[in-house]
């Protein structure tokens, strides 16, 4: 019985001594949108990417096989960061010598002053996809999916598979 205390305890106290875990699961998360009132094209934007991770192409899928890629991949890079804070404030000042007299004044304002903290650069990558037929998509838009071709930082390919948006 002592044993197996002892053994438990060197468990949780290597399971508590491993590494941290990330801030963000690391994997790519996405949505599907459409292009204008009219559905004729699909639009794809993958966000929180892990660093490291490549992505390769985008497709939209149709029902009879259709692979439809997207001609072009826009990356962008955005960085967030702790920012500026504005508090109010109020000062007291007193001006004058022995000649003049004494003048008290009180004045209120805003201070503003930057926050301390890490910024955070995050990734994003969108494609828009051209429907060559928007009416067969409308008459069964479940049957449609998006894939998005990935490479993680250990070099395997992945696939992160995404329903199409839905007419309402």
């Amino acid at each position: 019985m002592n044993r197996l205390a002892i053994l438990c305890l060197t468990i949780l106290t290597l399971a508590a001594c491993g590494p941290e875990r990330p801030e963000h699961p690391l994997r790519v998360r996405a949505t599907t949108a459409f292009t204008g009132p009219e559905a004729t094209a699909i639009e794809v934007h993958v966000y929180e990417m892990p660093p490291g991770t490549a992505i390769e192409e985008i497709l939209v899928l149709g029902p009879d096989g259709e692979r439809l890629a997207a001609p072009d991949l826009v990356h962008s890079t955005s960085e967030t960061g702790p920012g500026f804070v504005a508090r109010p404030g109020i000062g007291v000042a007193v001006t004058g010598g022995s000649s003049s007299g004494v003048t008290p004044s009180v004045s209120l304002g805003y201070g503003v002053t930057r926050k301390d903290g890490p910024s955070r650069r995050s990734r994003r990558v969108s494609a828009t996809i051209a429907l060559p037929d928007p009416a067969a998509y409308r008459a069964n838009p479940a049957a449609w999916r998006a894939e998005v071709h990935h490479t993680d930082v250990t070099g395997e390919r992945r696939v992160l598979t995404l329903p199409t948006p839905r007419l309402y």
